[in-house]
């Protein structure tokens, strides 16, 4: 899968050693070629090759956010709201659930093959899920110290740092 992997100058040397190690040459350096698993069909496209550049800034900044699951929440919030005699235990259930959820998913969407597993990417993926929560409110409004500048704040200086430390 990969396609919400954050590509790295390490990412694309282990690519490259990959396929130096894998490739196959015979006589004449045209032997047999290795399995080309891009193949289409006449008229589909191409599926798309992995990047052969690092992630700029802006596109880490998208990466490390779990938009999926952060849009989940937001509706799972919104039908919570709908009654007001839903009990706060089940706004914090929401949360919980996702929270463990977020890792998996984008441990999932990360994958690629022949590369180790995007671990910092999955802390910074789920850690981002938590802080966007905050910054919207969902359960912490029921909590009496919460004041929604505290999320904003977090959010905007949580989203800046990851793609400056992370991934070079």
């Amino acid at each position: 899968m990969g396609f919400r992997r954050v590509v790295s100058s390490s990412d694309i040397a282990a690519r490259k050693q990959y396929n130096a190690a894998t490739s196959v040459s015979g006589v004449f350096g045209r032997g047999p070629r290795k399995r080309d698993d891009t193949a289409t069909a006449v008229g589909e496209p191409a599926p798309a090759q992995p990047s052969q550049v690092p992630d700029d800034y802006l596109t880490k900044v998208v990466k490390y956010i779990p938009a999926e699951i952060v849009a989940v929440f937001v509706t799972l919030d919104g039908v919570l709201k709908v009654d007001a005699t839903v009990p706060t235990f089940l706004y914090w259930l929401v949360f919980i659930v996702l929270l463990i959820f977020t890792p998996l998913y984008t441990w999932k969407t990360t994958k690629e093959k022949n590369l180790p597993p995007a671990y910092a990417q999955i802390a910074v993926s789920t850690a981002s899920f938590a802080i966007w929560i905050f910054a919207l409110g969902g359960p912490f409004n029921f909590i009496d110290w919460y004041k929604p500048i505290y999320g904003s704040v977090s959010l905007i200086l949580f989203t800046l740092a990851p793609p400056l430390v992370l991934g070079k």
